[in-house]
């Protein structure tokens, strides 16, 4: 009850702070330890597979050892030099092969008994009888014809009488196993012996003897070492210096990596009595936590049989436990602490989104407080949606009526003399437009007057130049002067007559038309001013463009007045190029300009089409030449664009619908303007 008052009296963000706090830390606990669960579990799974992996790696190793013992005998004892090496009396020829044979394929013994089993003395023990080597399984089967490998346990007499050494290699006094009494017998003196043996023929194809050899592994640690060399341990992560690989004669190792304290090898420590009773005594694979020596391992043992079947010993592979455990301990302490982070940062996301939320209510508090008092200019802030938003833009919302019914009045006042103000400078200005543009249509119609009156003398001097040439010698030096005369007025006449053509007020005449041709003529015309003597003109015309329904004066008016701000924006030196080219496709004619002037702002391509409005400074132009063009191309059903860049120049196309060679060009619905 006392929590559920100390609740109650919390202010509303607290609640919400210490609610979705309790939410959060049940749900974040929750998620902890099924993290960590997951990744201990799979950790471990990961360190019993690579267990497998090494048991699998020495039991391969184990056997190919043995393969090896097997086809070095099989091979020695199908040959025919031992045969002839009896039959011939030369023992000392023979000895030599059976070294040679020993020593490639490291045996530590090879010999070979009669037919019935029985050793041959060798020169080194020349008085001993031969030891009866029938009672090994491998040896019965090679009487039998057969060729046989397998792990056999050799009694200490049989190594003794094999090679006094042997006997005393094989010997391991036993140590008990972690936790367990005493073993029954305190040392092992038999030795386990990876063994092969193979039958040698006579001339009829009879067993004549055996050729038997083996290794002793009681102290052998040429298997343990190579497995831990081929898995690298001591090199790698998950193994430490302590990857075990161990050979054991029944339950005790008689070879192994592990090592004790002092650094020794573990020789004669036994395993446990939970592996042995599995392995030993159901023959079953055993896989688990092992307590070796001072420490624990995830381990594997498998049994080892003879040839027989019969279970003689065990291998085993292991990795320390504590690798594994600390790579857990690790990730998992990762993971706490990166959850205890994101904890705290959501508590501070969660603060700060409540503050916001809760935030509005709040101010509006204070703003009624406000208008109790007269005051109207405080607003509630509300950066998220949902009912407090729409709460909140409400209340502003009654504020700002409140406050446009008292402002409305008083800003009429103070804007209605500017308004005004604007107004006018705004018909000033209009006025003054309109006055340029009168001035210029004036002057419009005094050039063409100009022409008009210079196109009659100049037809005169072109009249009586020809009939004065008419009337000269043909080899009158004063002939060839006269003839430029005539081409110089002939040029004259054809540029006053193009231009008299232009300024001609007439009526639109619609048909087909060529824009290469046309742009061909206003190019003729325009080139010759001065204004485009240091311009270069490149043009790029399809020669099967279709053709369009057009007024040819109006798109020479287009061109000449492109060309004409082309040439204003280069500074009158620079480039224009000229393209034209059929879309098929699409039924259009395309035609583009481009110059490489000081281009136009990006902000004002937009407004290049506006009447009276120009990027040029004053004096540079009227405004009006591209709108007159626009409005041309767009009553002919056209589009005309313009794309510019700073510093590189500007590209205008227009594009006109083609008209197709079988059309037949009516009345095209164009009136004239």
């Amino acid at each position: 009850m006392q929590l559920e008052h100390w609740f109650r009296r919390l202010p509303l963000k607290a609640k919400l702070i210490w609610s979705y706090l309790v939410i959060l830390g049940i749900g974040g606990l929750a998620t902890s330890l099924v993290g960590s669960w997951i990744v201990s579990s799979t950790i471990m799974m990961q360190a019993r597979r690579a267990v497998g992996h090494d048991f699998a790696a020495a039991r391969t190793v184990y056997q190919q050892r043995l393969d090896l013992l097997r086809l070095s005998v099989q091979f020695a004892a199908s040959g025919s030099t031992i045969e002839q090496c009896l039959s011939a009396g030369e023992k000392g020829l023979l000895s030599s092969y059976l070294k040679s044979v020993r020593e490639a394929a490291g045996f530590d013994f090879l010999h070979f008994t009669d037919r019935n089993g029985r050793a041959i003395p060798r020169t080194a023990q020349p008085g001993r009888a031969g030891d009866d080597l029938s009672s090994v399984a491998v040896v019965r089967a090679a009487l039998r014809g057969k060729v046989a490998a397998a792990t056999e346990i050799l009694p200490a007499g049989l190594l003794r009488g094999v090679d006094a050494r042997l006997a005393e290699q094989a010997y391991v006094r036993l140590a008990p196993a972690p936790g367990e009494q005493p073993p029954a017998r305190a040392e092992e003196t038999s030795g386990m012996v990876l063994m092969a043996a193979a039958p040698i023929r006579g001339p009829g194809a009879e067993v004549v003897g055996i050729l038997y050899g083996g290794v002793l592994v009681n102290r052998n640690f040429t298997i343990v070492d190579r497995v831990g060399e081929l898995l690298s341990y001591g090199e790698r992560p998950d193994a430490g210096e302590n990857g075990s690989v161990t050979i054991f004669q029944d339950d005790a190792r008689i070879s192994t990596n592990v090592r004790t304290a002092a650094g020794e090898r573990a020789l004669g420590t036994r395993a446990s009595r939970q592996v042995c009773e599995a392995v030993l005594g159901r023959g079953q694979i055993w896989r688990g936590r092992a307590f070796v020596m001072n420490d624990w391992y995830i381990s594997e043992y498998g049994p080892i049989r003879n040839y027989s079947g019969e279970i003689i010993g065990m291998l085993a592979a292991g990795l320390l436990e504590s690798t594994y455990t600390s790579i857990r301990d690790r990730v998992i302490l990762s993971f706490f602490g990166i959850a205890i982070v994101g904890f705290i940062l959501i508590i501070g996301i969660t603060y700060y989104m409540i503050r916001s939320i809760t935030r509005p209510i709040g101010e509006m508090v204070a703003a009624t407080r406000s208008i109790t008092a007269g005051r109207f200019d405080q607003e509630v802030h509300s950066d998220s949606a949902g009912e407090i938003a729409l709460l909140a833009d409400s209340f502003n919302a009654m504020l700002k009526s409140l406050r446009q019914m008292k402002g409305d009045l008083e800003e009429w006042g103070r804007t209605l003399e500017q308004k005004v103000k604007q107004r006018t400078e705004e018909l000033v200005a209009m006025q003054a437009r309109v006055a340029q543009s009168e001035r210029l249509a004036s002057l419009g119609m005094l050039a063409a007057g100009v022409a008009h009156e210079v196109n009659n003398p100049l037809g005169g001097i072109l009249a009586l130049t020809a009939l004065t040439l008419e009337d000269m010698k043909p080899d009158d030096p004063d002939r060839e002067n006269l003839q430029e005369v005539i081409r110089q007025t002939g040029r004259c006449r054809d540029i006053v007559r193009r231009l008299l053509e232009f300024s001609r007020q007439s009526k639109r005449n619609v048909e087909r038309a060529d824009l290469n041709r046309i742009l061909q003529d206003t190019l003729s015309l325009m080139t010759r001013q001065a204004q485009f003597f240091n311009i270069k003109v490149v043009t790029d015309l399809d020669p099967q463009l279709p053709p369009v329904m057009a007024d040819r004066s109006q798109f020479e008016q287009v061109f000449m007045n492109m060309l004409v701000n082309a040439a204003q924006a280069m500074g009158e030196r620079g480039t224009v190029t000229i393209r034209t080219h059929g879309r098929s496709a699409e039924g259009l004619v395309e035609v583009s300009i481009a110059d490489t002037g000081c281009g136009i702002p990006s902000e004002q391509v937009g407004r290049i089409f506006d009447p009276f409005f120009t990027a040029n400074e004053s004096g540079g132009g009227t405004g009006l030449g591209l709108s007159i063009a626009y409005g041309i191309v767009t009553t002919h059903g056209g589009t005309i664009s313009a794309q510019s860049e700073v510093g590189k120049g500007s590209t205008f196309t227009i594009q006109m619908p083609a008209v197709s060679v079988s059309e037949v060009p009516v009345d095209s619905g164009i009136n004239g303007c």
